[in-house]
């Protein structure tokens, strides 16, 4: 008796997690982090299948080249990042108090569509996590500068936030 009963909780186990691994929504999401002064940038590309990171020269005749690339991706947090409605994203989101810091531009691309997204010192909590998951798994030379804490409590502090929903309505007020 013991064993049937053994048996079925390991079938219920086994269709429940079955169950759960429901295919990851195809995504892909760029983001560049720049430095301007020295005219280049890192562009790391995350999808449902691999995070690559590229170097971008901006001098002429400079050429990209990849620098990192790996398949080994946490799927929960995949999960997380495919599930982002990007018709839900603002195109521009800014602490108005900081001029500099940490910039950083997104492009977010699923089911035929795209979306750019910038943050100027803004922690978003649907597209900054993934800056946490991608310096978690890359090695320390090519994790981003990020600091969750700080962009908050600076958002906090001072009060000017800024969001444009779209250039084209931010276009046609002015």
């Amino acid at each position: 008796m013991g064993k049937i009963v053994g048996l079925i909780l390991s079938f219920v186990l086994i269709f429940t997690v079955s169950c759960n691994e429901k295919p990851i929504e195809p995504f892909e999401l760029s983001i560049a982090d720049f430095n301007y002064s020295l005219s280049y940038s890192i562009l790391y590309k995350v999808s449902n299948e691999k995070l690559t990171i590229a170097f971008r020269g901006e001098l002429e005749n400079e050429k990209d080249s990849i620098l990192y690339l790996t398949t080994q991706l946490p799927k929960d947090k995949i999960r997380q990042l495919s599930q982002i409605n990007i018709d839900s994203l603002s195109v521009f989101y800014s602490n108005n108090c900081i001029r500099d810091g940490d910039i950083k531009s997104f492009l977010f691309s699923k089911s035929g569509k795209s979306k750019s997204v910038s943050l100027h010192n803004y922690y978003h909590p649907k597209l900054s996590p993934a800056i946490g998951m991608i310096n978690e798994i890359v090695p320390d030379k090519f994790k981003m500068y990020y600091s969750k804490n700080e962009l908050i409590d600076g958002m906090k502090r001072c009060g000017e936030i800024q969001i444009i929903k779209s250039w084209e309505v931010n276009n046609s007020k002015q």
